[in-house]
């Protein structure tokens, strides 16, 4: 959930505000004039985003992630446990 606030209210409870993205409860749009101007959000909200960018970059990437969902969907693929994956790490 995004939360709308003042860059002069921004400024008044920074500290408060970094406490609750950093605990990732929320994000915070920042206004000057009443227009959007930034957005405050966690570290690892952002580093997600990039991660992200990074994948859907790849040619082909979001075409193949669709297959995998869809073959995923009607029971075709290979079963991974958690205990698996650590394995391969």
């Amino acid at each position: 959930m995004v939360n709308i606030i003042s860059i002069s209210d921004a400024r008044e409870k920074l500290p408060t505000l970094i406490d609750k993205v950093s605990e990732g409860l929320e994000r915070f749009l920042i206004t000057v004039n009443n227009k959007p101007k930034a957005v405050m959000l966690s570290l690892e909200d952002l580093e997600s985003l990039e991660e992200t960018l990074e994948i859907m970059a790849i040619p082909g990437a979001t075409e193949s992630i669709k297959k995998g969902l869809e073959e995923a969907k009607m029971g075709r693929g290979i079963a991974f446990s958690k205990k698996d994956l650590k394995k391969n790490e």
